[in-house]
């Protein structure tokens, strides 16, 4: 049995199901809003951004489920974002499917329904490699001392990476099975010759370039990128920290919380160090050690939360 499933008083299904069910008809209601006047929009927005507060009435366990949902209902807040932004007059049931789509709906492509058997693959090889870096945190971490941190740090980050391409190679096979083709959603990071390019180019490609839309390119026309990639890195910083503090509970989750936002503002400090030093000017070879030694020096942060909530 895995241990954030847990058969216990703390776990209420019913809740597991409704909760959920409330928070996608405040969206649906977002959406329905977001459109019109200026007003009518920014109401939407509030709207959706108070669905965040939904996983809150969920048991305490499991607490990946609270943080997972956290996650989807920010992607839901982006999305009403992009309504909001948007000039487009679209029909409600367009603007529904836009907010439940994680991919940008503007920019995938409809076609035939077909099995992509490429990413299927991909997705059981890197969920094999998850169970094996699950099966070594659980049965063969060291209990004590430095040897317990060095293992259970350098596995959590194969898992963590492993999860996340098994992720964005699963919603490719949904897509095509679905009937859309989806632009690029998850570059081969490790490949990143600077920490810019692993964050803007690479990781998480929905959620990188909603950031880049909405945050990045608006102050780059005013000439002011740093204060674009500063608020990208904080709104950033923010999702992914207040998803810990759901997982982990009000005040037991509080330090976690700090430590993901920090962990955030320093990837931003980093990339100010690294323009600074003009890294994508180096050798292939050199970017790449940069790139990679700043991700393990700093993973810790992420890593330990992370793992919290799975274990």
């Amino acid at each position: 049995m895995y241990p954030w499933v847990r058969r216990d008083r703390e776990v209420s299904v019913p809740a597991l199901i409704l909760v959920p069910l409330v928070a996608s008809s405040i969206t649906l209601i977002a959406a329905w809003c977001t459109t019109g006047s200026r007003a009518r929009r920014a109401i939407g927005v509030a709207i959706a951004i108070s669905a965040m507060l939904v996983p809150w009435l969920l048991p305490p366990r499991p607490a990946l489920y609270r943080a997972i949902l956290a996650l989807v209902y920010f992607v839901n807040v982006m999305r009403i974002v992009d309504l909001a932004l948007s000039r487009a007059q679209w029909s409600f049931g367009r603007r529904a499917l836009h907010v439940a789509s994680v991919v940008d709906s503007r920019r995938i492509v409809r076609r035939a329904p077909r099995l992509e058997g490429a990413a299927l693959a991909g997705f059981v090889g890197w969920q094999l490699l998850f169970a094996a870096c699950l099966y070594v945190l659980l049965t063969r971490t060291p209990e004590t001392g430095a040897l317990h941190w060095i293992v259970r740090w350098s596995v959590g980050v194969v898992a963590v990476y492993a999860a996340v391409s098994g992720l964005y190679r699963f919603m490719v096979v949904v897509y095509g099975a679905l009937g859309f083709e989806c632009p690029p959603l998850h570059v081969m990071p490790a490949r990143s010759r600077s920490v810019q390019e692993l964050w803007g180019e690479r990781w998480a490609r929905p959620i990188s370039d909603w950031l880049g839309a909405t945050f990045f390119r608006p102050w780059a026309r005013r000439r002011r990128p740093l204060v674009g990639v500063l608020l990208a890195f904080v709104v950033s910083a923010a999702f992914h920290a207040y998803a810990i503090w759901v997982g982990l509970g009000f005040f037991s989750g509080l330090t976690m919380m700090a430590l993901t936002f920090g962990y955030f503002v320093a990837q931003a400090i980093v990339m100010s160090i690294e323009q600074a030093a003009r890294v994508r000017r180096w050798s292939p070879a050199a970017g790449h050690a940069w790139t990679i030694a700043w991700m393990l020096a700093l993973s810790p942060m992420f890593i330990e939360p992370a793992l919290r909530l799975l274990m």
